[in-house]
């Protein structure tokens, strides 16, 4: 009975780190106007504190697996632990921007390792007939963490300053490494040469991908550096799988994209975590910049979603067992598709309620469906190679969450002059929309204004308007493409399945292992 609640009670450790972790990805984002203010720095270089941190998790996340099998993985575990809070240390006493910089690189080093080995740590510690529950508690976290980090930030840096995002980690971390020290065990540890030319064109192809996304919005993605960029990931990469192909002990064993499953989970969660950090990208930004409101206040508005995650994950992680992941996954994506289909027609006067309860139909939707194949992702691997899926599912994540904003980001920069530009052409002299603001010309020459200045004013205001609209018409184009980001995840989502699923669906439970329903 005590091993049992010790499995259980291990939890605890994983989700402390996990939660540390994945907190930081967002929470950092809303301090960046606060950073350039205090330390004298303009936004293209503050942004190289969210963006070294990408980059350096794309350097040593793909190594985590070779650490976690030669090393112990209870002890490379604590020690991302111990890095990621000494880094938080450091990033909240810096003194100037290169040396937040160059701190949150020690940050990134244990970040980059927490997430791989949690999931692996869940995946080795409990049985087939657990793991859905414990993948279902671990994924709270998982998809609350990134959803509440504005919120957490926005309150810190409004009430303290941009420091204490930093400082925060420190009792999170403590406890982590406390809880791990304790409550883990240490799994069997393998001989295995080092893959030094694996690690070394994996770090520089995804390193390089994982800056050309981040940079390319800003810098243009034709851009010679920006195509330099991708030519050098690109080339890295295929050479990368080349040179596993032929490895005795590689990084990345090319064993793992034969199973089926894997490899369907992958693309899965490809796409839903495109669509899901998509959209917190999109809609807090739309509720500041359009709608007027804070940063607390935004984040605030996220809590609904949060709840709806809170919810179902538990739900899903019972029905996984009895339905299948493909089941789950396809209704998963497609309630939260219909949640986010309504900010498709999202303007500046849509009630906060109404966004409020479609935030919590998402949230139902991935609460449902991004689960299911995560567990059957690393339920399906042999356990040799789990630490390397895990890794490897993880860059996957890291990317898909890249593209998603990075595609949304350059939908609203090019619709938006478009937009402009269409809504400036149809402004004719006798169109209804000129001939409205008509009486704005009388009401400020009403107020004391010249006929030139109550001219001069009622353009201006038109100008507004056409720029607001503008606005509000792009981020409803990039909503569309966010919906269909998730659409997309229903295709792979079949090739979860291993019986047909009427079976599946009429066969009774208990005659049902993991690997049997889905």
């Amino acid at each position: 009975m005590q091993a049992k609640w010790g499995k259980w009670l291990s939890l605890i450790a994983v989700v402390l780190g996990l939660s540390m972790d994945l907190l930081d990805m967002t929470i950092v984002n809303v301090a960046i106007p606060d950073i350039m203010l205090e330390l004298g720095t303009d936004l293209r270089l503050s942004q190289y504190v969210i963006t070294a941190y990408m980059v350096t998790i794309g350097i040593f996340e793909p190594i985590t697996a070779y650490w976690a099998d030669t090393r112990g993985m209870k002890k490379i575990y604590l020690l991302s632990l111990f890095i990621f809070t000494g880094g938080s240390i450091l990033s909240a006493l810096a003194w100037n921007i290169n040396a937040l910089i160059f701190f949150r690189v020690i940050q990134a080093i244990g970040g980059g390792m927490i997430m791989p080995l949690a999931l692996s740590i869940v995946e080795k510690t409990f049985t087939k007939k657990e793991l859905p529950l414990a993948m279902g508690l671990m994924g709270i976290p998982l998809l609350i963490a990134p959803a509440i980090g504005p919120m957490i930030g926005g309150y810190l840096v409004e009430t303290y300053n941009w420091r204490m995002i930093f400082w925060i980690n420190l009792p999170l971390g403590l406890l982590a490494i406390f809880a791990s020290y304790f409550l883990l065990r240490e799994f069997e540890i393998i001989a295995q040469k080092f893959d030094f030319w694996g690690f070394v064109l994996s770090a520089l192809g995804f390193s390089t991908l994982l800056l050309a996304l981040s940079n390319g919005t800003d810098e243009g993605w034709t851009s010679f550096n920006i195509v330099f960029l991708f030519f050098t990931a690109i080339s890295s990469l295929i050479l990368f799988f080349l040179v596993e192909a032929y490895t005795p002990d590689p990084i990345l064993n090319l064993k793992i994209f034969r199973n089926r499953i894997y490899s369907g989970s992958l693309v899965v969660t490809f796409f839903i975590i495109m669509s899901l950090f998509g959209s917190l990208f999109l809609l807090p930004l739309f509720l500041q910049q359009l709608m007027g409101l804070g940063a607390m206040d935004t984040g605030m508005m996220l809590l609904p979603e949060v709840l709806g995650i809170i919810i179902f994950i538990p739900v899903s992680a019972m029905l996984l067992p009895r339905i299948g992941a493909t089941v789950l996954t396809v209704v998963g994506i497609a309630i939260m598709s219909f949640g986010t289909l309504f900010f498709v027609n999202l303007d500046v006067n849509t009630s906060l309620n109404a966004i409020r309860q479609h935030l919590f139909i998402v949230g139902v939707g991935l609460g449902l469906g991004i689960m299911p194949s995560v567990t059957l992702a690393y339920s399906s691997l042999p356990k040799e190679l789990v630490n390397q899926g895990s890794a490897f599912f993880n860059m996957v994540r890291q990317i898909g969450s890249a593209v998603g904003v990075a595609i949304l980001t350059s939908i609203i920069e090019q619709r938006t002059p478009w937009h402009y530009a269409h809504i400036a052409t149809t402004a004719t002299p006798w169109s209804f929309t000129l001939q409205s603001f008509e009486p704005l010309t009388s009401l400020f020459q009403g107020l004391g204004f010249q006929v030139s200045e109550a001219q001069m004013l009622n353009l201006l205001t038109l100008f507004r308007i056409a720029q607001e609209k503008a606005a509000v018409l792009a981020f409803q184009d990039a909503f569309y493409v966010n919906v269909l980001m998730g659409l997309i995840g229903i295709v792979p989502a079949f090739f979860l399945v291993q019986k047909p699923i009427l079976v599946l669906i009429l066969k009774k439970p208990e005659k049902q292992g993991l690997r049997e329903t889905v």
